[in-house]
């Protein structure tokens, strides 16, 4: 069902026995009757049918650095334009921005794609991210914003948990230029039961997400569900298994929401991304003052980008038309630029 501003819902079908509406978007399969919404809190049954509430609603615009998504080897140096939104369907219990993604704020602007788009443009970033709040939850409205944002000339970052089925996750990132998915823990158990996930789709959707656009990963390093030497081997070698090359970033966590153990110790995550790197070539520690966040060369070990904060250095990265070579010794480095 349409209002003529809003499209049809995709991904869903009516059962007629029960009245209710079944969507297929993500791996829960909601099964929602007349008057209520899914898990996400975006996508609800009205008139028989799937309709979108939430379509063109954001919860913030901000002009950001495109290495807080985090992206380090995606346009570094570059801002993003970046487009918030409400909802989630998954409920981490530690989650950072469970006010836009566990509650609908009152005060949000309803915008079209085009008008996305357009302020897009006007900020002057040469990219779009759809980011703080689950943004495949709003899979019609991503979906056509990117369509204009590639004609306008912008590139698309997805920054997601990836928790998604596959065929609409192949049509979004037909479109991604960057990906950033969430890799929240190794266990399958702690994703259905304390995540409220699939691990098994969101290991799908990196893999679709690998050989479609640029994608790094990032797990948040939480006591006790992603903290340990083993969840963090496993993460990484399966990374390593779909390219050395993908970034893999190990974000320190801090108590948020439901979740109140202590936060990630500098000496835990710096033995986390050690681990890391015997299987990946560019592992990044994150989310706490001091870290070393800088890029070395693979072939040198020279520093091809320093950063401190969202400060960095390019000096020792060389650029010819689209590839990025190390400055000292020539060596082809897997950036976008």
């Amino acid at each position: 069902m349409s209002d003529g501003r809003t499209p049809a819902a995709s991904y869903w079908h009516a059962d007629p026995k029960t009245g209710t509406v079944v969507c297929e978007l993500c791996p829960h399969h909601c099964r929602i009757a007349e008057g209520h919404s899914g898990i996400c809190k975006v996508r609800k049954c009205e008139g028989s049918a799937l309709s979108l509430p939430y379509f063109g609603l954001v919860s913030s615009l901000a002009v950001d650095p495109i290495e807080k998504k985090p992206l380090h080897h995606f346009l570094p140096g570059s801002e993003v334009f970046s487009a918030g939104f409400v909802g989630c369907n998954m409920r981490c219990p530690f989650c950072q921005n469970w006010r836009i993604s566990q509650e609908i704020p009152s005060s949000l602007e309803r915008l079209s794609p085009e008008s996305l788009v357009a302020a897009a443009v006007r900020s002057g970033a040469p990219s779009i991210a759809y980011t703080y709040s689950e943004p495949t939850i709003h899979f019609e409205f991503v979906l056509a914003s990117m369509a204009s944002a590639r004609a306008a000339g912008l590139r698309n970052v997805l920054v997601t948990n990836g928790c998604l089925e596959p065929a609409p996750a192949r049509e979004l990132l037909s479109l991604t230029d960057a990906a950033n998915v969430d890799l929240k823990a190794w266990s399958a158990e702690t994703y259905r039961r304390t995540l409220g996930g699939s691990k098994d789709r969101v290991l799908e959707f990196i893999g679709i997400a690998a050989s479609l656009c640029h994608l790094e990963v990032t797990t948040l390093v939480v006591p006790p569900f992603s903290d340990s030497i083993g969840e963090v081997e496993a993460i990484a070698g399966f990374v390593a298994g779909l390219s050395p090359d993908i970034p893999l970033h190990l974000s320190a966590y801090h108590p948020a929401w439901k979740h109140e153990a202590p936060p990630t110790g500098a000496s835990l995550l710096s033995e986390l991304a050690q681990a890391a790197r015997a299987r990946l070539r560019y592992v990044y520690e994150g989310n706490l003052s001091g870290r070393s966040a800088d890029t070395y060369c693979p072939g040198c070990g020279g520093k091809v980008i320093g950063r401190t904060g969202y400060r960095i250095d390019t000096q020792g990265m060389a650029i010819s038309g689209s590839s990025a070579r190390c400055a000292r010794c020539g060596t082809t480095l897997p950036i976008v630029v």
